[in-house]
């Protein structure tokens, strides 16, 4: 068998094989959609969050034991590599990894800023997720490659205000492009998804409360709608598949044409 068609079939191969993918960040709203993709796609799932009660409302539905649960801090280094060793101890395969733990930020002027939580962002936003792609990563590679996907935002392609939390978007989505390139030929695909205004239930809050305008946001999409989970699911999907077998290095924005549209505001009508 060529090197080349084993790359396009490593994803097929290492879920017939019982390799699970790791989940971060999976009691939140787009981590939650993101588990539940994958189950749905056959994979077995580890999934981590801070909160273990939150984690078990994930099990309702999940067939069989394809769901595994892990309470962690992935800010703790420490933490995340203790999960790695238990389940190479335990004899679980890892295929794959999604970096979707992620710390929200309020509008805040720049000088009013908070050290301390401008620093808990970063740890949580970025330093765990790359703890978690040296430790997972390593694993993913040792059982003949996988797939990574980062968590981006538009923020890495747009700042926002939101003084912490768009940087760590920025490095991450540069930490994507860095690692795809060096573990490529390891047989290790690193991407990143973008998500635009996303209808989880943080934003239906907003929304709700009036901290979001959502008609304001959906004028300044192209298609005139928020995201729905599901969509941004559905891409993590796709890169976790062999029909992804030749994209790496990328990172692709699930916004309903915010990017594409967004500064047309600045026209008025005249385009719409």
């Amino acid at each position: 068998m060529s090197a080349q068609i084993d790359q396009r079939s490593i994803m097929a191969r290492r879920r017939q094989d019982g390799a699970a993918i790791v989940v971060t960040g999976a009691a939140g709203g787009i981590g939650g959609g993101i588990v539940e993709r994958l189950l749905a796609d056959g994979w077995r799932v580890i999934a981590t969050d801070l909160s273990a009660s939150q984690l078990e409302r994930l099990e309702d539905g999940a067939p069989g034991d394809a769901l595994s649960l892990a309470a962690l801090d992935v800010s703790d280094s420490k933490a995340v590599d203790a999960l790695a060793a238990d389940l190479k101890a335990r004899g679980t395969a890892v295929a794959g990894l999604v970096n979707a733990a992620g710390l929200l930020q309020n509008i805040t002027p720049f000088m009013a800023m908070d050290e301390a939580a401008h620093r808990r962002i970063w740890d949580v936003n970025y330093f765990a997720a790359l703890a978690c792609t040296r430790e997972f990563g390593a694993a993913i590679m040792a059982g003949g490659g996988g797939s990574i996907v980062n968590i981006t935002s538009i923020n890495e392609s747009r700042p926002l205000p939101l003084h912490a939390y768009a940087p760590t978007k920025v490095a991450l989505g540069s930490l994507t492009a860095l690692t795809a390139g060096e573990f490529g030929q390891a047989g290790l695909r690193v991407n990143a998804v973008a998500p635009g205004f996303t209808l989880t239930p943080i934003m239906r809050q907003k929304i709700e409360s009036g901290m979001r305008d959502d008609s304001a946001i959906k004028q300044a999409t192209a298609m005139g709608r928020l995201v729905e989970i599901e969509e941004i699911a559905a891409v993590v999907g796709f890169l976790m598949s062999d029909a992804a077998s030749a994209v790496s290095g990328v990172s692709i924005p699930v916004d309903a044409g915010w990017l594409a549209t967004a500064h047309w505001m600045n026209f008025g009508s005249a385009l719409r």
